[in-house]
């Protein structure tokens, strides 16, 4: 069941804005009804995909829902363009309406290292997404590094000195500690090869449709274990 209203409200609060924990492994599988938050960007609501529900929030849904013969309602807060500081707000504004998820899919830093962020603002916000999700919530938390960003078509055809290999490893060193930090399940999105096929022939920057496939099988790949689901076949 896809829930569209709460990532439309969140959207237009931030336009109008415009402005040591216990582990997944420490948390028994899930049984039931899931209720599935995906915090992101434009890549978590679906974008580059040839529509939105090929996106890769989606299909970790799809599968969830299919493996595990549950209902699952997902609250997708993907929002083009968003930093993680305004991933605070949305998540912010998510627990104040009431939203506890069991299962929550973080993947953010992409814009803020392609905006000149500096790691350290990353890690505070990051940080509190984190902090704020553990302490407030009993959800399994899976968070996914950075690919090597250098190495997309847009980036390759004009390069930008925002964009290094030392930037994309400095914010994916902040995401393993954040992650380890808080007790979140690192998803290795970094070890996805950065190919044409994978990348939007739009713009050169998001995932096509196959890049949505292989994030999403890289959640799932995570995932899966901590629910006790087995591989597929």
């Amino acid at each position: 069941m896809i829930i569209r209203w709460l990532a439309v409200m969140v959207t237009a609060v931030l336009l109008a804005a415009c402005g040591s924990s216990s582990s997944n492994d420490d948390i028994p599988p899930l049984t039931g009804p899931l209720t599935y938050l995906a915090l992101g960007a434009s890549d978590a609501a679906g974008i580059g995909a040839s529509s939105l529900e090929n996106g890769y929030v989606y299909r970790v849904e799809d599968a969830l829902e299919s493996e595990r013969e549950e209902a699952v309602e997902l609250f997708n807060l993907g929002i083009p363009g968003a930093l993680a500081d305004d991933i605070v707000g949305a998540l912010d504004l998510a627990l104040l309406t009431g939203i506890r998820p069991d299962l929550v899919t973080l993947w953010t830093g992409a814009n803020d290292l392609t905006r000149g962020r500096l790691p350290a603002d990353f890690a505070s916000d990051l940080d509190t997404i984190l902090g704020r999700l553990r302490g407030e919530t009993d959800s399994l938390i899976f968070l996914g590094d950075l690919p090597d960003l250098t190495a997309l078509p847009r980036f390759v055809a004009e390069p930008d000195s925002d964009v290094t290999l030392e930037r994309v490893a400095a914010f994916n060193a902040v995401i393993v500690e954040q992650a380890a930090r808080h007790g979140a399940a690192l998803v290795p999105l970094s070890a996805l090869p950065v190919e044409g096929e994978l990348t939007s022939d739009v713009d050169g920057f998001h995932p096509s449709n196959a890049g949505h496939v292989a994030i999403a099988e890289a959640f799932l790949a995570v995932i899966r274990p901590a629910l006790g689901l087995p591989a597929p076949q």
